[in-house]
Order: structure tokens, then C-alpha cells, then sequence
């Protein structure tokens, strides 16, 4: 797992006023929680935020660094959850996550198919039901993405999440649930034609309204 080193400076004072000046400074408000501890009020620097993120992937521990009046630490976090303004161009706060690394985390990872299935070649159509899937693991072990090799896939095939196999990483979803299926040309054809007439009908109903 990649690890990347953050830097962060602890902050007293918080408020809407605060954040408006933190954020005219180049700074992103933000708060670090978890780990049995209490909340910390931090900023970073947006510059090093966008420097980090333009390369980082999903589910990534960060090293942060805290800096305080008289005092640096170093903590293990991951990112929580990002805030964006109404029109998505401005970060206005982060909610970091901090972790233990000998203590399991639930997170998601994204699903990669590779390949071209056998029935792909017969004219099938690949069905994807699942685009990521929870899991739970130590933080230095949370797979990038969970690779999926559809190249011997025939039409009729299914691949369920019982199928797949991660060293030290438990799957939360029930193993009967199909991650993808390869259908016949027909189905799929029956399933759009399906999904177009109703939206055909709903156009007309709004029409009519």
C-alpha cells in the first residue's frame, strides 16, 4: 500500500470567519478524528493538496505531519471525506481519518475488469452489477482495485464475489452476490429496448403534465 507524506498545521480557532480566512490564505480547513483520540482542527496547503491528489489513489494512507506551536507528530490517516462548494471547483473542508495500522478498517475498492471474455467474442455482453466492494483489512493491506480476468468467460458465466480471493482481506459483501454475468445478445437487446420505452413513457407523461 502506497503511503504519502501530508503536512498539517494545527489551528485553535475555527468558525465560518476562520475558514473563509484560511481558505483566502491558501490553506484548506480541516479535521483529523478516530483513532481513540479527539478531534484535531488542522489546515493544509492547497497547493500541496492538489500536488498530492493529481497522482494519489483511492484508499491511500497518508503520513501526516502535525505541526504545532512547539511540537511535530506524525500520524497514520486516510481521507474520509472531501467538501466542495456548490459548484464543485473550490475544496472547502476535509475530514481526515486517522488509522492504526494493526487495526482493520472497512473501506471500498473499485472493481477492474480485464480482458475480453469468450463471450464478448461470441457477441455476448458483459452485465455489471458491482463497481467496487467493501472490505475489511489492515490499512497497509487495502488492495488498490480488485482485478477481475474476464478472458475465459463463455455466455452464461458469472463471477460472485465468493469467487474472489485477497490474502488477509475479508469481503463484507455476501458471497452470493454477482459481481458481473455474461448475457446473450438478446437479453441485453430486450433490457435497453425495455429501459427506452419507459423512458419514452415518462417523456410523455411530462409532456402531458
Amino acid at each position: 500500500m502506497e503511503q504519502v507524506l501530508i503536512k498539517a498545521d494545527r489551528r485553535s480557532a475555527t468558525g465560518k470567519g476562520v475558514a473563509r480566512k484560511a481558505r483566502a490564505a491558501g490553506r484548506i480547513p480541516a479535521v483529523l478524528y478516530g483513532g481513540g483520540v479527539d478531534p484535531v482542527s488542522i489546515t493544509i496547503s492547497s497547493k500541496d493538496w492538489d500536488k498530492i491528489t493529481r497522482h494519489m489513489k483511492r484508499n491511500v494512507i497518508l503520513d501526516m505531519e502535525i505541526h504545532g506551536a512547539d511540537s511535530v507528530e506524525s500520524r497514520p490517516v486516510m481521507v474520509k471525506e472531501v467538501q466542495r462548494n456548490g459548484l464543485g471547483t473550490e475544496i472547502m473542508h476535509i475530514d481526515f481519518l486517522q488509522v492504526s495500522m494493526e487495526k482493520t478498517v472497512e473501506v471500498e475498492v473499485s472493481i477492474h475488469l480485464k480482458g475480453k471474455s469468450k463471450g464478448e467474442v461470441l457477441g455476448g455482453v458483459i452485465d455489471v452489477h458491482l463497481r467496487s466492494i467493501k472490505v475489511e483489512c489492515l490499512p497497509g493491506q487495502i488492495p488498490e482495485e480488485i482485478v477481475i480476468d474476464m478472458t475465459e468467460l463463455d455466455i452464461g458465466d458469472s463471477v460472485h464475489v465468493s469467487d474472489i480471493s485477497l490474502p488477509g482481506v475479508k469481503l463484507i459483501e455476501h458471497g452470493d452476490v454477482a459481481i458481473l454475468s455474461v448475457v446473450p445478445p438478446t437479453v441485453e437487446e430486450k433490457r435497453v429496448a425495455t429501459e427506452e420505452a419507459a423512458a419514452e413513457a415518462s417523456e410523455a407523461k411530462e409532456k402531458e403534465e
